[in-house]
């Protein structure tokens, strides 16, 4: 995936500068992948000690769960399944994304110097795809982590108060961030309509739908 360098202060003037999200778009994602990715090697290494048993392992399941035994609940289910569908078609969704958009392609709110309005790939069916990209991968990742036979239903974090505090801050920080995205619609449409008048226009008459066909 591209990794644009950020707008230029006069390319988000049009924004105003931009939303929150967008100052804070490097420190969000890269919270949100360690917070993912320190969940993953958990319950990774859980499944991988499940079946060492050695003085090493069960020394890992002591410290992973309350109840060491409880890692045999670790299991697959259509709970999990759905979440991880969810996110696999929005890690798809957001890589098509940037492929259509290349170099154009910010987290920030901006319109960049000879800006392209771009109508092809994922954006001739809506105008937003990233944003739903974005809400299907968040959902997905949070209902897969949160289902269960997840590490996270299974160790007994949620047992304790200190956990319950840290997993439900965790989730109110992901829906401020997907409300976020939803509120920048608006905004970026009508960003977008007065840079590329009829252009934008004809776009919007032909792909109706800002995030989900026939919904929304």
């Amino acid at each position: 995936m591209p990794r644009n360098p950020p707008p230029k202060p006069e390319e988000t003037a049009k924004y105003n500068g931009g939303d929150l999200l967008s100052r804070i778009a490097a420190t969000v994602t890269q919270f949100g992948l360690a917070v993912a990715w320190s969940i993953h090697a958990c319950e990774i290494a859980a499944l991988l000690s499940r079946n060492a048993r050695t003085p090493a392992s069960s020394a890992l399941l002591s410290f992973l769960f309350q109840r060491p035994n409880a890692v045999q609940r670790l299991t697959l289910n259509r709970t999990f399944l759905l979440g991880l569908s969810s996110l696999v078609f929005g890690v798809a969704l957001r890589k098509a994304c940037y492929d259509a958009l290349g170099h154009h392609f910010t987290f920030q709110l901006a319109v960049l110097n000879e800006h392209k309005l771009v109508t092809s790939g994922p954006y001739s069916i809506v105008r937003h795809p990233s944003y739903t990209a974005m809400i299907a991968s968040v959902m997905g990742m949070v209902v897969a982590q949160l289902a269960p036979g997840s590490w996270i239903r299974e160790s007994g974090v949620l047992n304790a108060s200190k956990g319950r505090v840290l997993v439900r801050a965790c989730v109110l920080w992901l829906s401020w961030q997907l409300v976020g995205m939803v509120r920048r619609v608006p905004k970026e449409d009508a960003v977008l309509r007065k840079e590329f008048g009829g252009q934008w226009e004809e776009w919007a008459k032909r792909v109706r739908y800002a995030l989900i066909p026939y919904v929304y």
